[in-house]
């Protein structure tokens, strides 16, 4: 049984590389106290959690590198769209931060107003 193909198969989980083998036939008995199914409640895992699983070694290794470089390529979009959102608030800020809010323009307030 051990040289049939099919008696595992590779998961990758979302924006990951790693390729882990699973066990089809690892069966693991589950504890379900009385009463408790009328009130389960059911939902996904956290985007972390999340996984594909294939049959295929290859195919699985193909997926995680396809879905790391997709990962990649949006971590740097919005690293592109921080980027510029930084420039806007810059730009639209300038001359406060360039002269208003100086630190000596606001010691020679502190000066007039006799706080110091």
């Amino acid at each position: 049984m051990e040289n049939y193909p099919y008696n595992k198969r590779y998961r990758v989980y979302k924006n990951d590389t790693t390729v882990v083998e699973v066990p089809i036939n690892d069966f693991k008995a589950q504890k379900i106290e009385p009463g408790l199914i009328s009130g389960l409640q059911f939902s996904l895992p956290p985007d972390d959690g999340m996984f594909y699983e294939y049959n295929d070694k290859i195919k699985a290794m193909e997926k995680a590198k396809a879905g790391a470089l997709a990962h990649i390529n949006s971590l740097i979009k919005e690293a592109v769209q921080a980027i510029d959102k930084l420039k806007k608030y810059r730009e639209e800020h300038f001359e406060d931060l360039n002269s208003a809010l100086l630190d000596r323009s606001i010691r020679e307030l502190e000066k007039e107003m006799g706080i110091k």
